[in-house]
């Protein structure tokens, strides 16, 4: 076999490169002619994105950005006139034209006899993309409408970050800063619902950032930290929550306090409840809260008094119902812990007096907080225990049906 000499190389090298050029300037000349076959041209370009003879070539990219901006202008006039067009097809045209744009514009230098750098498509490409800036907020949406969630939160992160690129800032002028805060939110949300959960949260500080301060931004974003178990994230947001709408939820303090109480600075616990009870004394989740609080520093009488109060206040407040009935069926293991030296005699006596009537009266209040929410999981453990003490066999089964 005859050995190609390294002339040879150069010409093969060169022919490749220039069928790669050739054919990305067929799909310029298709574009330009109009009734373009988008995925026809798209599989013809293709090639030319990998090729280690023509990816480093901004030429490439623009041509290949340029197609996509043309099937979303194609697909965005289709829309106008009321023809049905595919949301995730317009919107990620859109997403990937701008890709392509931005990865050819740092590789638009041309250098002129004289050594001069300069940029050949770079005008084009600022100009096509600043004249599409508030379609990304359109592509988001089509997208969001199309469950094409990731790609709404893509659509979106465009139109928030465009303004701060240095190649835009002359032909920008930012959104104010409720549009953009609105806008943040929806990216925390597009997030959230593809289960990118610290993208939503970066995103619902991006919003807050921009002033947006509506109730539901710190309700989504507290339940998104505590999916992600960050909790210096879910108190930051609950103390802020608190502030601005700390009388209409007793959510946000509520969080406030568990972040004290988890700290061990109980202080700050009872301090920041008794300021918020001062102001709201009728409010029985405070109540609750308090009987946590003493809870928490083992005051079971205290603790009980305040579940109590909170009950009062709150008869179908079911997570007081529940703490109220754990801490007396608590004080019934307690009873009958301390009997151990007790005769058989004595114990009965004390069964009868005081050990069942406590039984009695927690499964009240347990049975009371599952039927107001199933979600109180806990109460039935409890229950379970309370009719197996009791002998009673058929609450026994009926309480160990639930817990399938």
């Amino acid at each position: 076999m005859k050995k190609l000499s390294f002339l040879g190389l150069c010409l093969l090298t060169a022919f490749a490169a220039s069928a790669q050029n050739n054919l990305v300037k067929e799909v310029e000349r298709t574009i330009k002619s109009g009734g373009v076959n988008y995925a026809d041209a798209r599989a013809q370009i293709a090639p030319a994105l990998t090729n280690e003879e023509s990816k480093n070539n901004a030429f490439t990219w623009y041509v290949a950005g340029k197609l996509e901006f043309a099937c979303y202008d194609d697909l965005y006039g289709k829309k106008a006139i009321g023809q049905p067009v595919d949301g995730k097809e317009i919107g990620n045209a859109l997403i990937n034209g701008y890709k392509m744009y931005m990865q050819a514009l740092p590789l638009d230098t041309v250098v002129n006899e004289k050594g001069k750098v300069k940029t050949k498509h770079s005008k084009d490409i600022v100009k096509t993309i600043a004249g599409h800036y508030g379609d990304f907020d359109n592509a988001a949406r089509f997208l969001w409408e199309a469950q094409d969630f990731k790609g709404a939160y893509t659509a979106w992160d465009i139109y928030l970050t465009l303004p701060q690129h240095k190649a835009f800032a002359k032909e920008l002028a930012l959104s104010p800063d409720s549009i953009m805060g609105e806008l943040a939110y929806n990216q925390a949300l597009a997030a959230w619902q593809a289960d990118c959960l610290d993208s939503a949260l970066i995103a619902f500080d991006r919003a807050r950032a921009f002033g947006y301060n509506k109730k539901q931004l710190y309700d989504y974003a507290i339940s998104v930290a505590v999916q992600k178990g960050k909790n210096d994230v879910v108190y930051d947001y609950a103390a802020e929550g608190h502030k601005l709408y700390g009388k209409e939820d007793s959510k946000f303090i509520s969080l406030v306090i568990n972040g004290y109480i988890e700290s061990k600075d109980y202080a700050k616990a009872q301090a920041t409840i008794e300021e918020a009870l001062a102001l709201d004394p009728t409010n029985g989740e405070l109540y609750d809260v308090m009987g946590i609080i003493y809870d928490s520093q083992k005051n079971d009488e205290k603790a009980v008094e305040c579940y109590k109060k909170a009950i009062e206040l709150n008869p179908t407040f079911a997570r007081a119902q529940y703490n109220l009935g754990r801490k007396i069926c608590e004080k019934a293991y307690a009873v009958s812990d301390g009997a151990k030296d007790a005769t058989q005699a004595e114990y009965l006596k004390l069964r009868e007096e005081q050990i069942d009537p406590l039984f009695r009266e927690a499964a009240s209040h347990l049975e009371e907080a599952y039927k107001l929410d199933e979600n109180q999981r806990d109460a039935l453990r409890y229950l379970r225990n309370i009719y197996y003490n009791l002998n009673d066999e058929e609450n026994l089964k009926r309480i160990e049906l639930l817990q399938l």
